[in-house]
C-alpha cells in the first residue's frame, strides 16, 4: 500500500527562460510538475545558481504554492513522535520562514529560532510528551504542555522575541491561573533557583524614575548612555546594538531607527531590519537625553561603520549581554532586571503621568494597542487603591450613598 504523499518544499530551478518551483503531483499519479514563479530576464541581478534570492524574492507565490501542494499533508506520517516532527519539518518550516523579508506576514527573526532551539533542546526534547507519536496525542496531553507553552511565549514577549498578544491565552486554561501554572523552584540547586527568580522578577520588573536616575548617577561610560537611550526611548536591546551615529538627526532630536542586530552568523552578530514595519519609526529625543547623547559623542565620535555603541577592539556592535554583566550591577548593587525593563517602565510611568495608551503605544511603536496594554502598563497597586479611596469618596459626597 503506497504511503501518504509527504510534505514538500519543491525544487527551485529554471524552465523555459522562467524561475520555477518544482514538485510532484501526486494528484496526478507522482509526475513532475512546475510552478511558474517569474521570468529570469524581468530579474536580472539573480543569477541562476543563486536560488536562496529566489525565495526571498518570490516568498508569497512559493508560500501559496506550498500550501496548496501540502494540503492535508504532513513532513512525517503519524507514527513518528511530536519531537521528531519538530525537527524534521517544524524547525525546517522555521528555517524557510526566515529567509523570507521582514514585513512579510510569514517572515520570522533568526533570534526567535534560535531560542524556540535552546528551549526544544533544554526543555522538550527529552520530555514525555515529547515522545508521545502524533497519531497518539490527546488533549489531555496538549493540556498539560500548553501551561510550558504559554510560559515560553510570555518570557519571549518580555524579551522581545515576539511582538503581539500571548497566543496561549486564548487556549482555554482548564482553571490554572498564570501564577499557579508555573513550575516550582522548590528542590531546584541554589545556583539554579536564584537564577530562574531573577528571570521571572525581571519579567515584572518595570524601572522607576527614581531607580534610572539613580543608573544615570552611578554607572561608567558607555553603560551609562546605552541605559539613558533604552529608559527614555523604550528601544529594545537589539535596536540599542544597531543604532549609528547617522541614526540621530540632531537638529530635529529623533532617531530614526532603521536596523537592528542580535547575536548570530559566524561573526557573532546578525543584522536585519526591524521586527515590524511599525518599529522603523522616528523616536523624539527629549532635552535631557540630548544633553546625554552630545557629550557621550564628544567622546566617543563617529569612527569606522559609525556604530553609536561599539567596542573600541573592534569598532563591531557592543554586546550588551556583557555589558549587563560586567558593568552594570556592582555599580547599583544588583539592582538590574534585564534591558527589556526599561521599555516596560516608560510605558508603564507615560501610563502613570495620564498618557493616552494609543500615545504609549505609538511611543513604543507597538503595532497593536493591545500589545502595549497587556504587557507594557504594569499595574500599580497604591494608585489603584487611591483611585478607589476616591471614588468612594465620590459616591458619599454626589450620590448620597449612606453607610
Amino acid at each position: 500500500m503506497a504511503g501518504r504523499p509527504r510534505f514538500q518544499m519543491g525544487q527551485i530551478t529554471v524552465r523555459g527562460g522562467s524561475w520555477v518551483l518544482r514538485y510532484r503531483d501526486h494528484a496526478s499519479g507522482g509526475g513532475r510538475k512546475d510552478w511558474k514563479l517569474g521570468l529570469v530576464a524581468d530579474n536580472p541581478d539573480i543569477r541562476k545558481s543563486e536560488t536562496q534570492k529566489v525565495e526571498i524574492r518570490f516568498a508569497d507565490k512559493i508560500a501559496k504554492c506550498r500550501a496548496e501542494i501540502n494540503q492535508g499533508h504532513t513532513n512525517n506520517t503519524g507514527g513518528s513522535t511530536l519531537a521528531d516532527f519538530i525537527e524534521q519539518s517544524y524547525f525546517p518550516r522555521l528555517d524557510w520562514r526566515m529567509k523570507v523579508p521582514a514585513g512579510n506576514e510569514m517572515h520570522i527573526e533568526p533570534s526567535t529560532i534560535n531560542s524556540y532551539r535552546d528551549i526544544f533542546k533544554i526543555y522538550v526534547r527529552n520530555s514525555a510528551t515529547a515522545k508521545i507519536k502524533l497519531r497518539d496525542f490527546t488533549s489531555r496531553d496538549g493540556q498539560r504542555f500548553k501551561n510550558f507553552v504559554r510560559g515560553v511565549f510570555t518570557w519571549a514577549i518580555a524579551d522581545g522575541a515576539y511582538d503581539g498578544i500571548n497566543p496561549m491565552e486564548a487556549v482555554k486554561a482548564g482553571g490554572w491561573s498564570k501564577k499557579s501554572s508555573a513550575p516550582s523552584l522548590a528542590g531546584l540547586p541554589d545556583n539554579e533557583r536564584i537564577r530562574r527568580e531573577k528571570i521571572r522578577a525581571s519579567n515584572e520588573h518595570a524601572y522607576t524614575l527614581e531607580e534610572v536616575a539613580d543608573m544615570l548617577d552611578k554607572l561608567p561610560e558607555p553603560a551609562r548612555t546605552v541605559c539613558a537611550v533604552a529608559a527614555f526611548t523604550g528601544l529594545t536591546r537589539s535596536e540599542l546594538r544597531g543604532l549609528k551615529w547617522d541614526d540621530y538627526d540632531e537638529r530635529n532630536s529623533v532617531i530614526n531607527v532603521q536596523r537592528k542586530v542580535w547575536a548570530g552568523g559566524g561573526n557573532g552578530m546578525h543584522i536585519g531590519a526591524t521586527k515590524t514595519d511599525a518599529r522603523e519609526a522616528a523616536v523624539t529625543v527629549i532635552p535631557v537625553l540630548k544633553k546625554i547623547l552630545t557629550k557621550y559623542k564628544q567622546a566617543s565620535p563617529r569612527v569606522g561603520d559609525g556604530w553609536m555603541f561599539r567596542g573600541e577592539k573592534l569598532l563591531r556592535p557592543l554586546d550588551l549581554d556583557n555589558i549587563s554583566r560586567r558593568d552594570i550591577p556592582q555599580h547599583i548593587n544588583g539592582a538590574w532586571f534585564g534591558w527589556h525593563a526599561f521599555r516596560r517602565g516608560l510605558g508603564t510611568r507615560l501610563n502613570e503621568m495620564g498618557v493616552d495608551d494609543k500615545d504609549i503605544q505609538l511611543i513604543l511603536r507597538h503595532a497593536d494597542v493591545s500589545t502595549t496594554t497587556a504587557y507594557y502598563i504594569l499595574p500599580n497597586i497604591e494608585r489603584a487603591k487611591a483611585g478607589m479611596k476616591k471614588f468612594g469618596a465620590m459616591a458619599q459626597k454626589k450620590y448620597g450613598i449612606k453607610v
